[in-house]
């Protein structure tokens, strides 16, 4: 399950009408396990493969949010060696110790991050004592100390899991409960309006009695999710992940439309305390392919492939596989 950082245009990169050639994929430092190196993956060949290249953040910083727009630059959602708050970007190609072309100083961790069709880069981060969600707006040539055009808050006490944005610049906004032994967890898209700001009210709320790790739309309006189908338990355990898609209108306990079922993985051996599988972000490429990822094992030994599945189909095609010794976190973002 994702809640520490999110990924995104259509939903994921690349230009209208273009499939995706790269993925880009946090790598875990050995020393603390913090995201500190971007690995830079061909989304083509299901086999265990080493990354193309890498881009390495500066000393001391911990990724966050992951996402690329249709130039391809990537975005990068940090906390400096000050532990400030940040979006780097970067050009399309950059690798190795490249310096960000842009430096945004946003309010709050940035967790989640996507950017439009039109540029604007939307921030998703959970703030206050009560970590309540927030997701500010930034024009598309937002740099430095920049105010957001417009900022849409949560009232409520919830983890932030995921955010997109539709063409019309309606937000859709993935969590979960927070939740103590009494209280079993559950996942929630809440859609707010394009000119949404302050404390505004959802038009709507899907609901899920699961885990849930992603949001992306497509040019339609359907919402696809990726959910996951048993609670962790902290014990090993067979969990199956699965892409639901539901329609335009959907609100509470909707029935989707279509379920893409990712195959079941088995839990690797010796793994003590493992969780099972579990799912991350779901993301469109121009062209209209699905991709996501499913992951199994915690430390040491794990399995994470992310998967491609056609348009109008419902068959997940491995694409890429990391290799173990390059750790890895859920988050992903497309080119």
């Amino acid at each position: 399950m994702c809640l520490v950082g999110c990924s995104g245009p259509p939903s994921g990169g690349g230009g209208a009408g273009t499939p995706a050639s790269v993925a880009y994929v946090w790598g875990s430092n050995a020393g603390n396990g913090a995201p500190q190196t971007i690995l830079k993956y061909t989304a083509g060949s299901a086999e265990r493969n080493d990354p193309v290249s890498t881009l390495q953040l500066p000393s001391q910083y911990t990724g966050l949010g992951l996402t690329t727009d249709s130039s391809n630059q990537i975005y990068v959602g940090v906390t400096n060696a000050a532990s400030d708050s940040q979006v780097l970007v970067y050009a399309d190609g950059a690798n190795g110790t490249a310096v960000p072309t842009r430096v945004i100083d946003v309010v709050s961790a940035p967790q989640c991050l996507f950017v439009d069709v039109a540029g604007k880069l939307y921030v998703g981060s959970s703030v206050g004592a009560l970590q309540n969600i927030v997701v500010s707006v930034y024009a598309p040539d937002a740099t430095g100390q920049a105010v957001p055009l417009r900022t849409v808050q949560s009232p409520t006490n919830e983890f932030l899991v995921d955010i997109v944005a539709d063409p019309s610049g309606t937000i859709y906004v993935a969590g979960a409960a927070r939740y103590d032994p009494g209280n079993i967890p559950y996942g929630f898209i809440d859609v707010y309006s394009p000119d949404a700001a302050g404390s505004a009210e959802p038009v709507r709320s899907i609901s899920f009695p699961v885990f849930i790790n992603g949001v992306a739309v497509n040019g339609n309006g359907n919402v696809f999710v990726s959910v996951e189908s048993s609670l962790s338990t902290g014990v090993s355990q067979a969990t199956s992940v699965a892409v639901e898609e539901f329609a335009p209108d959907a609100n509470g306990y909707a029935t989707p439309t279509r379920v893409i079922n990712l195959p079941e993985q088995a839990v690797p051996a010796g793994e003590s305390g493992s969780t099972g599988a579990g799912g991350g972000p779901v993301r469109f490429d121009g062209a209209g392919n699905i991709f996501t990822p499913e992951i199994t094992g915690m430390e040491g030994s794990f399995n994470y492939v992310l998967y491609k599945i056609a348009p109008a189909t419902s068959n997940p095609v491995p694409v890429a596989q990391i290799v173990p010794e390059n750790g890895y976190d859920f988050i992903f973002a497309l080119n």
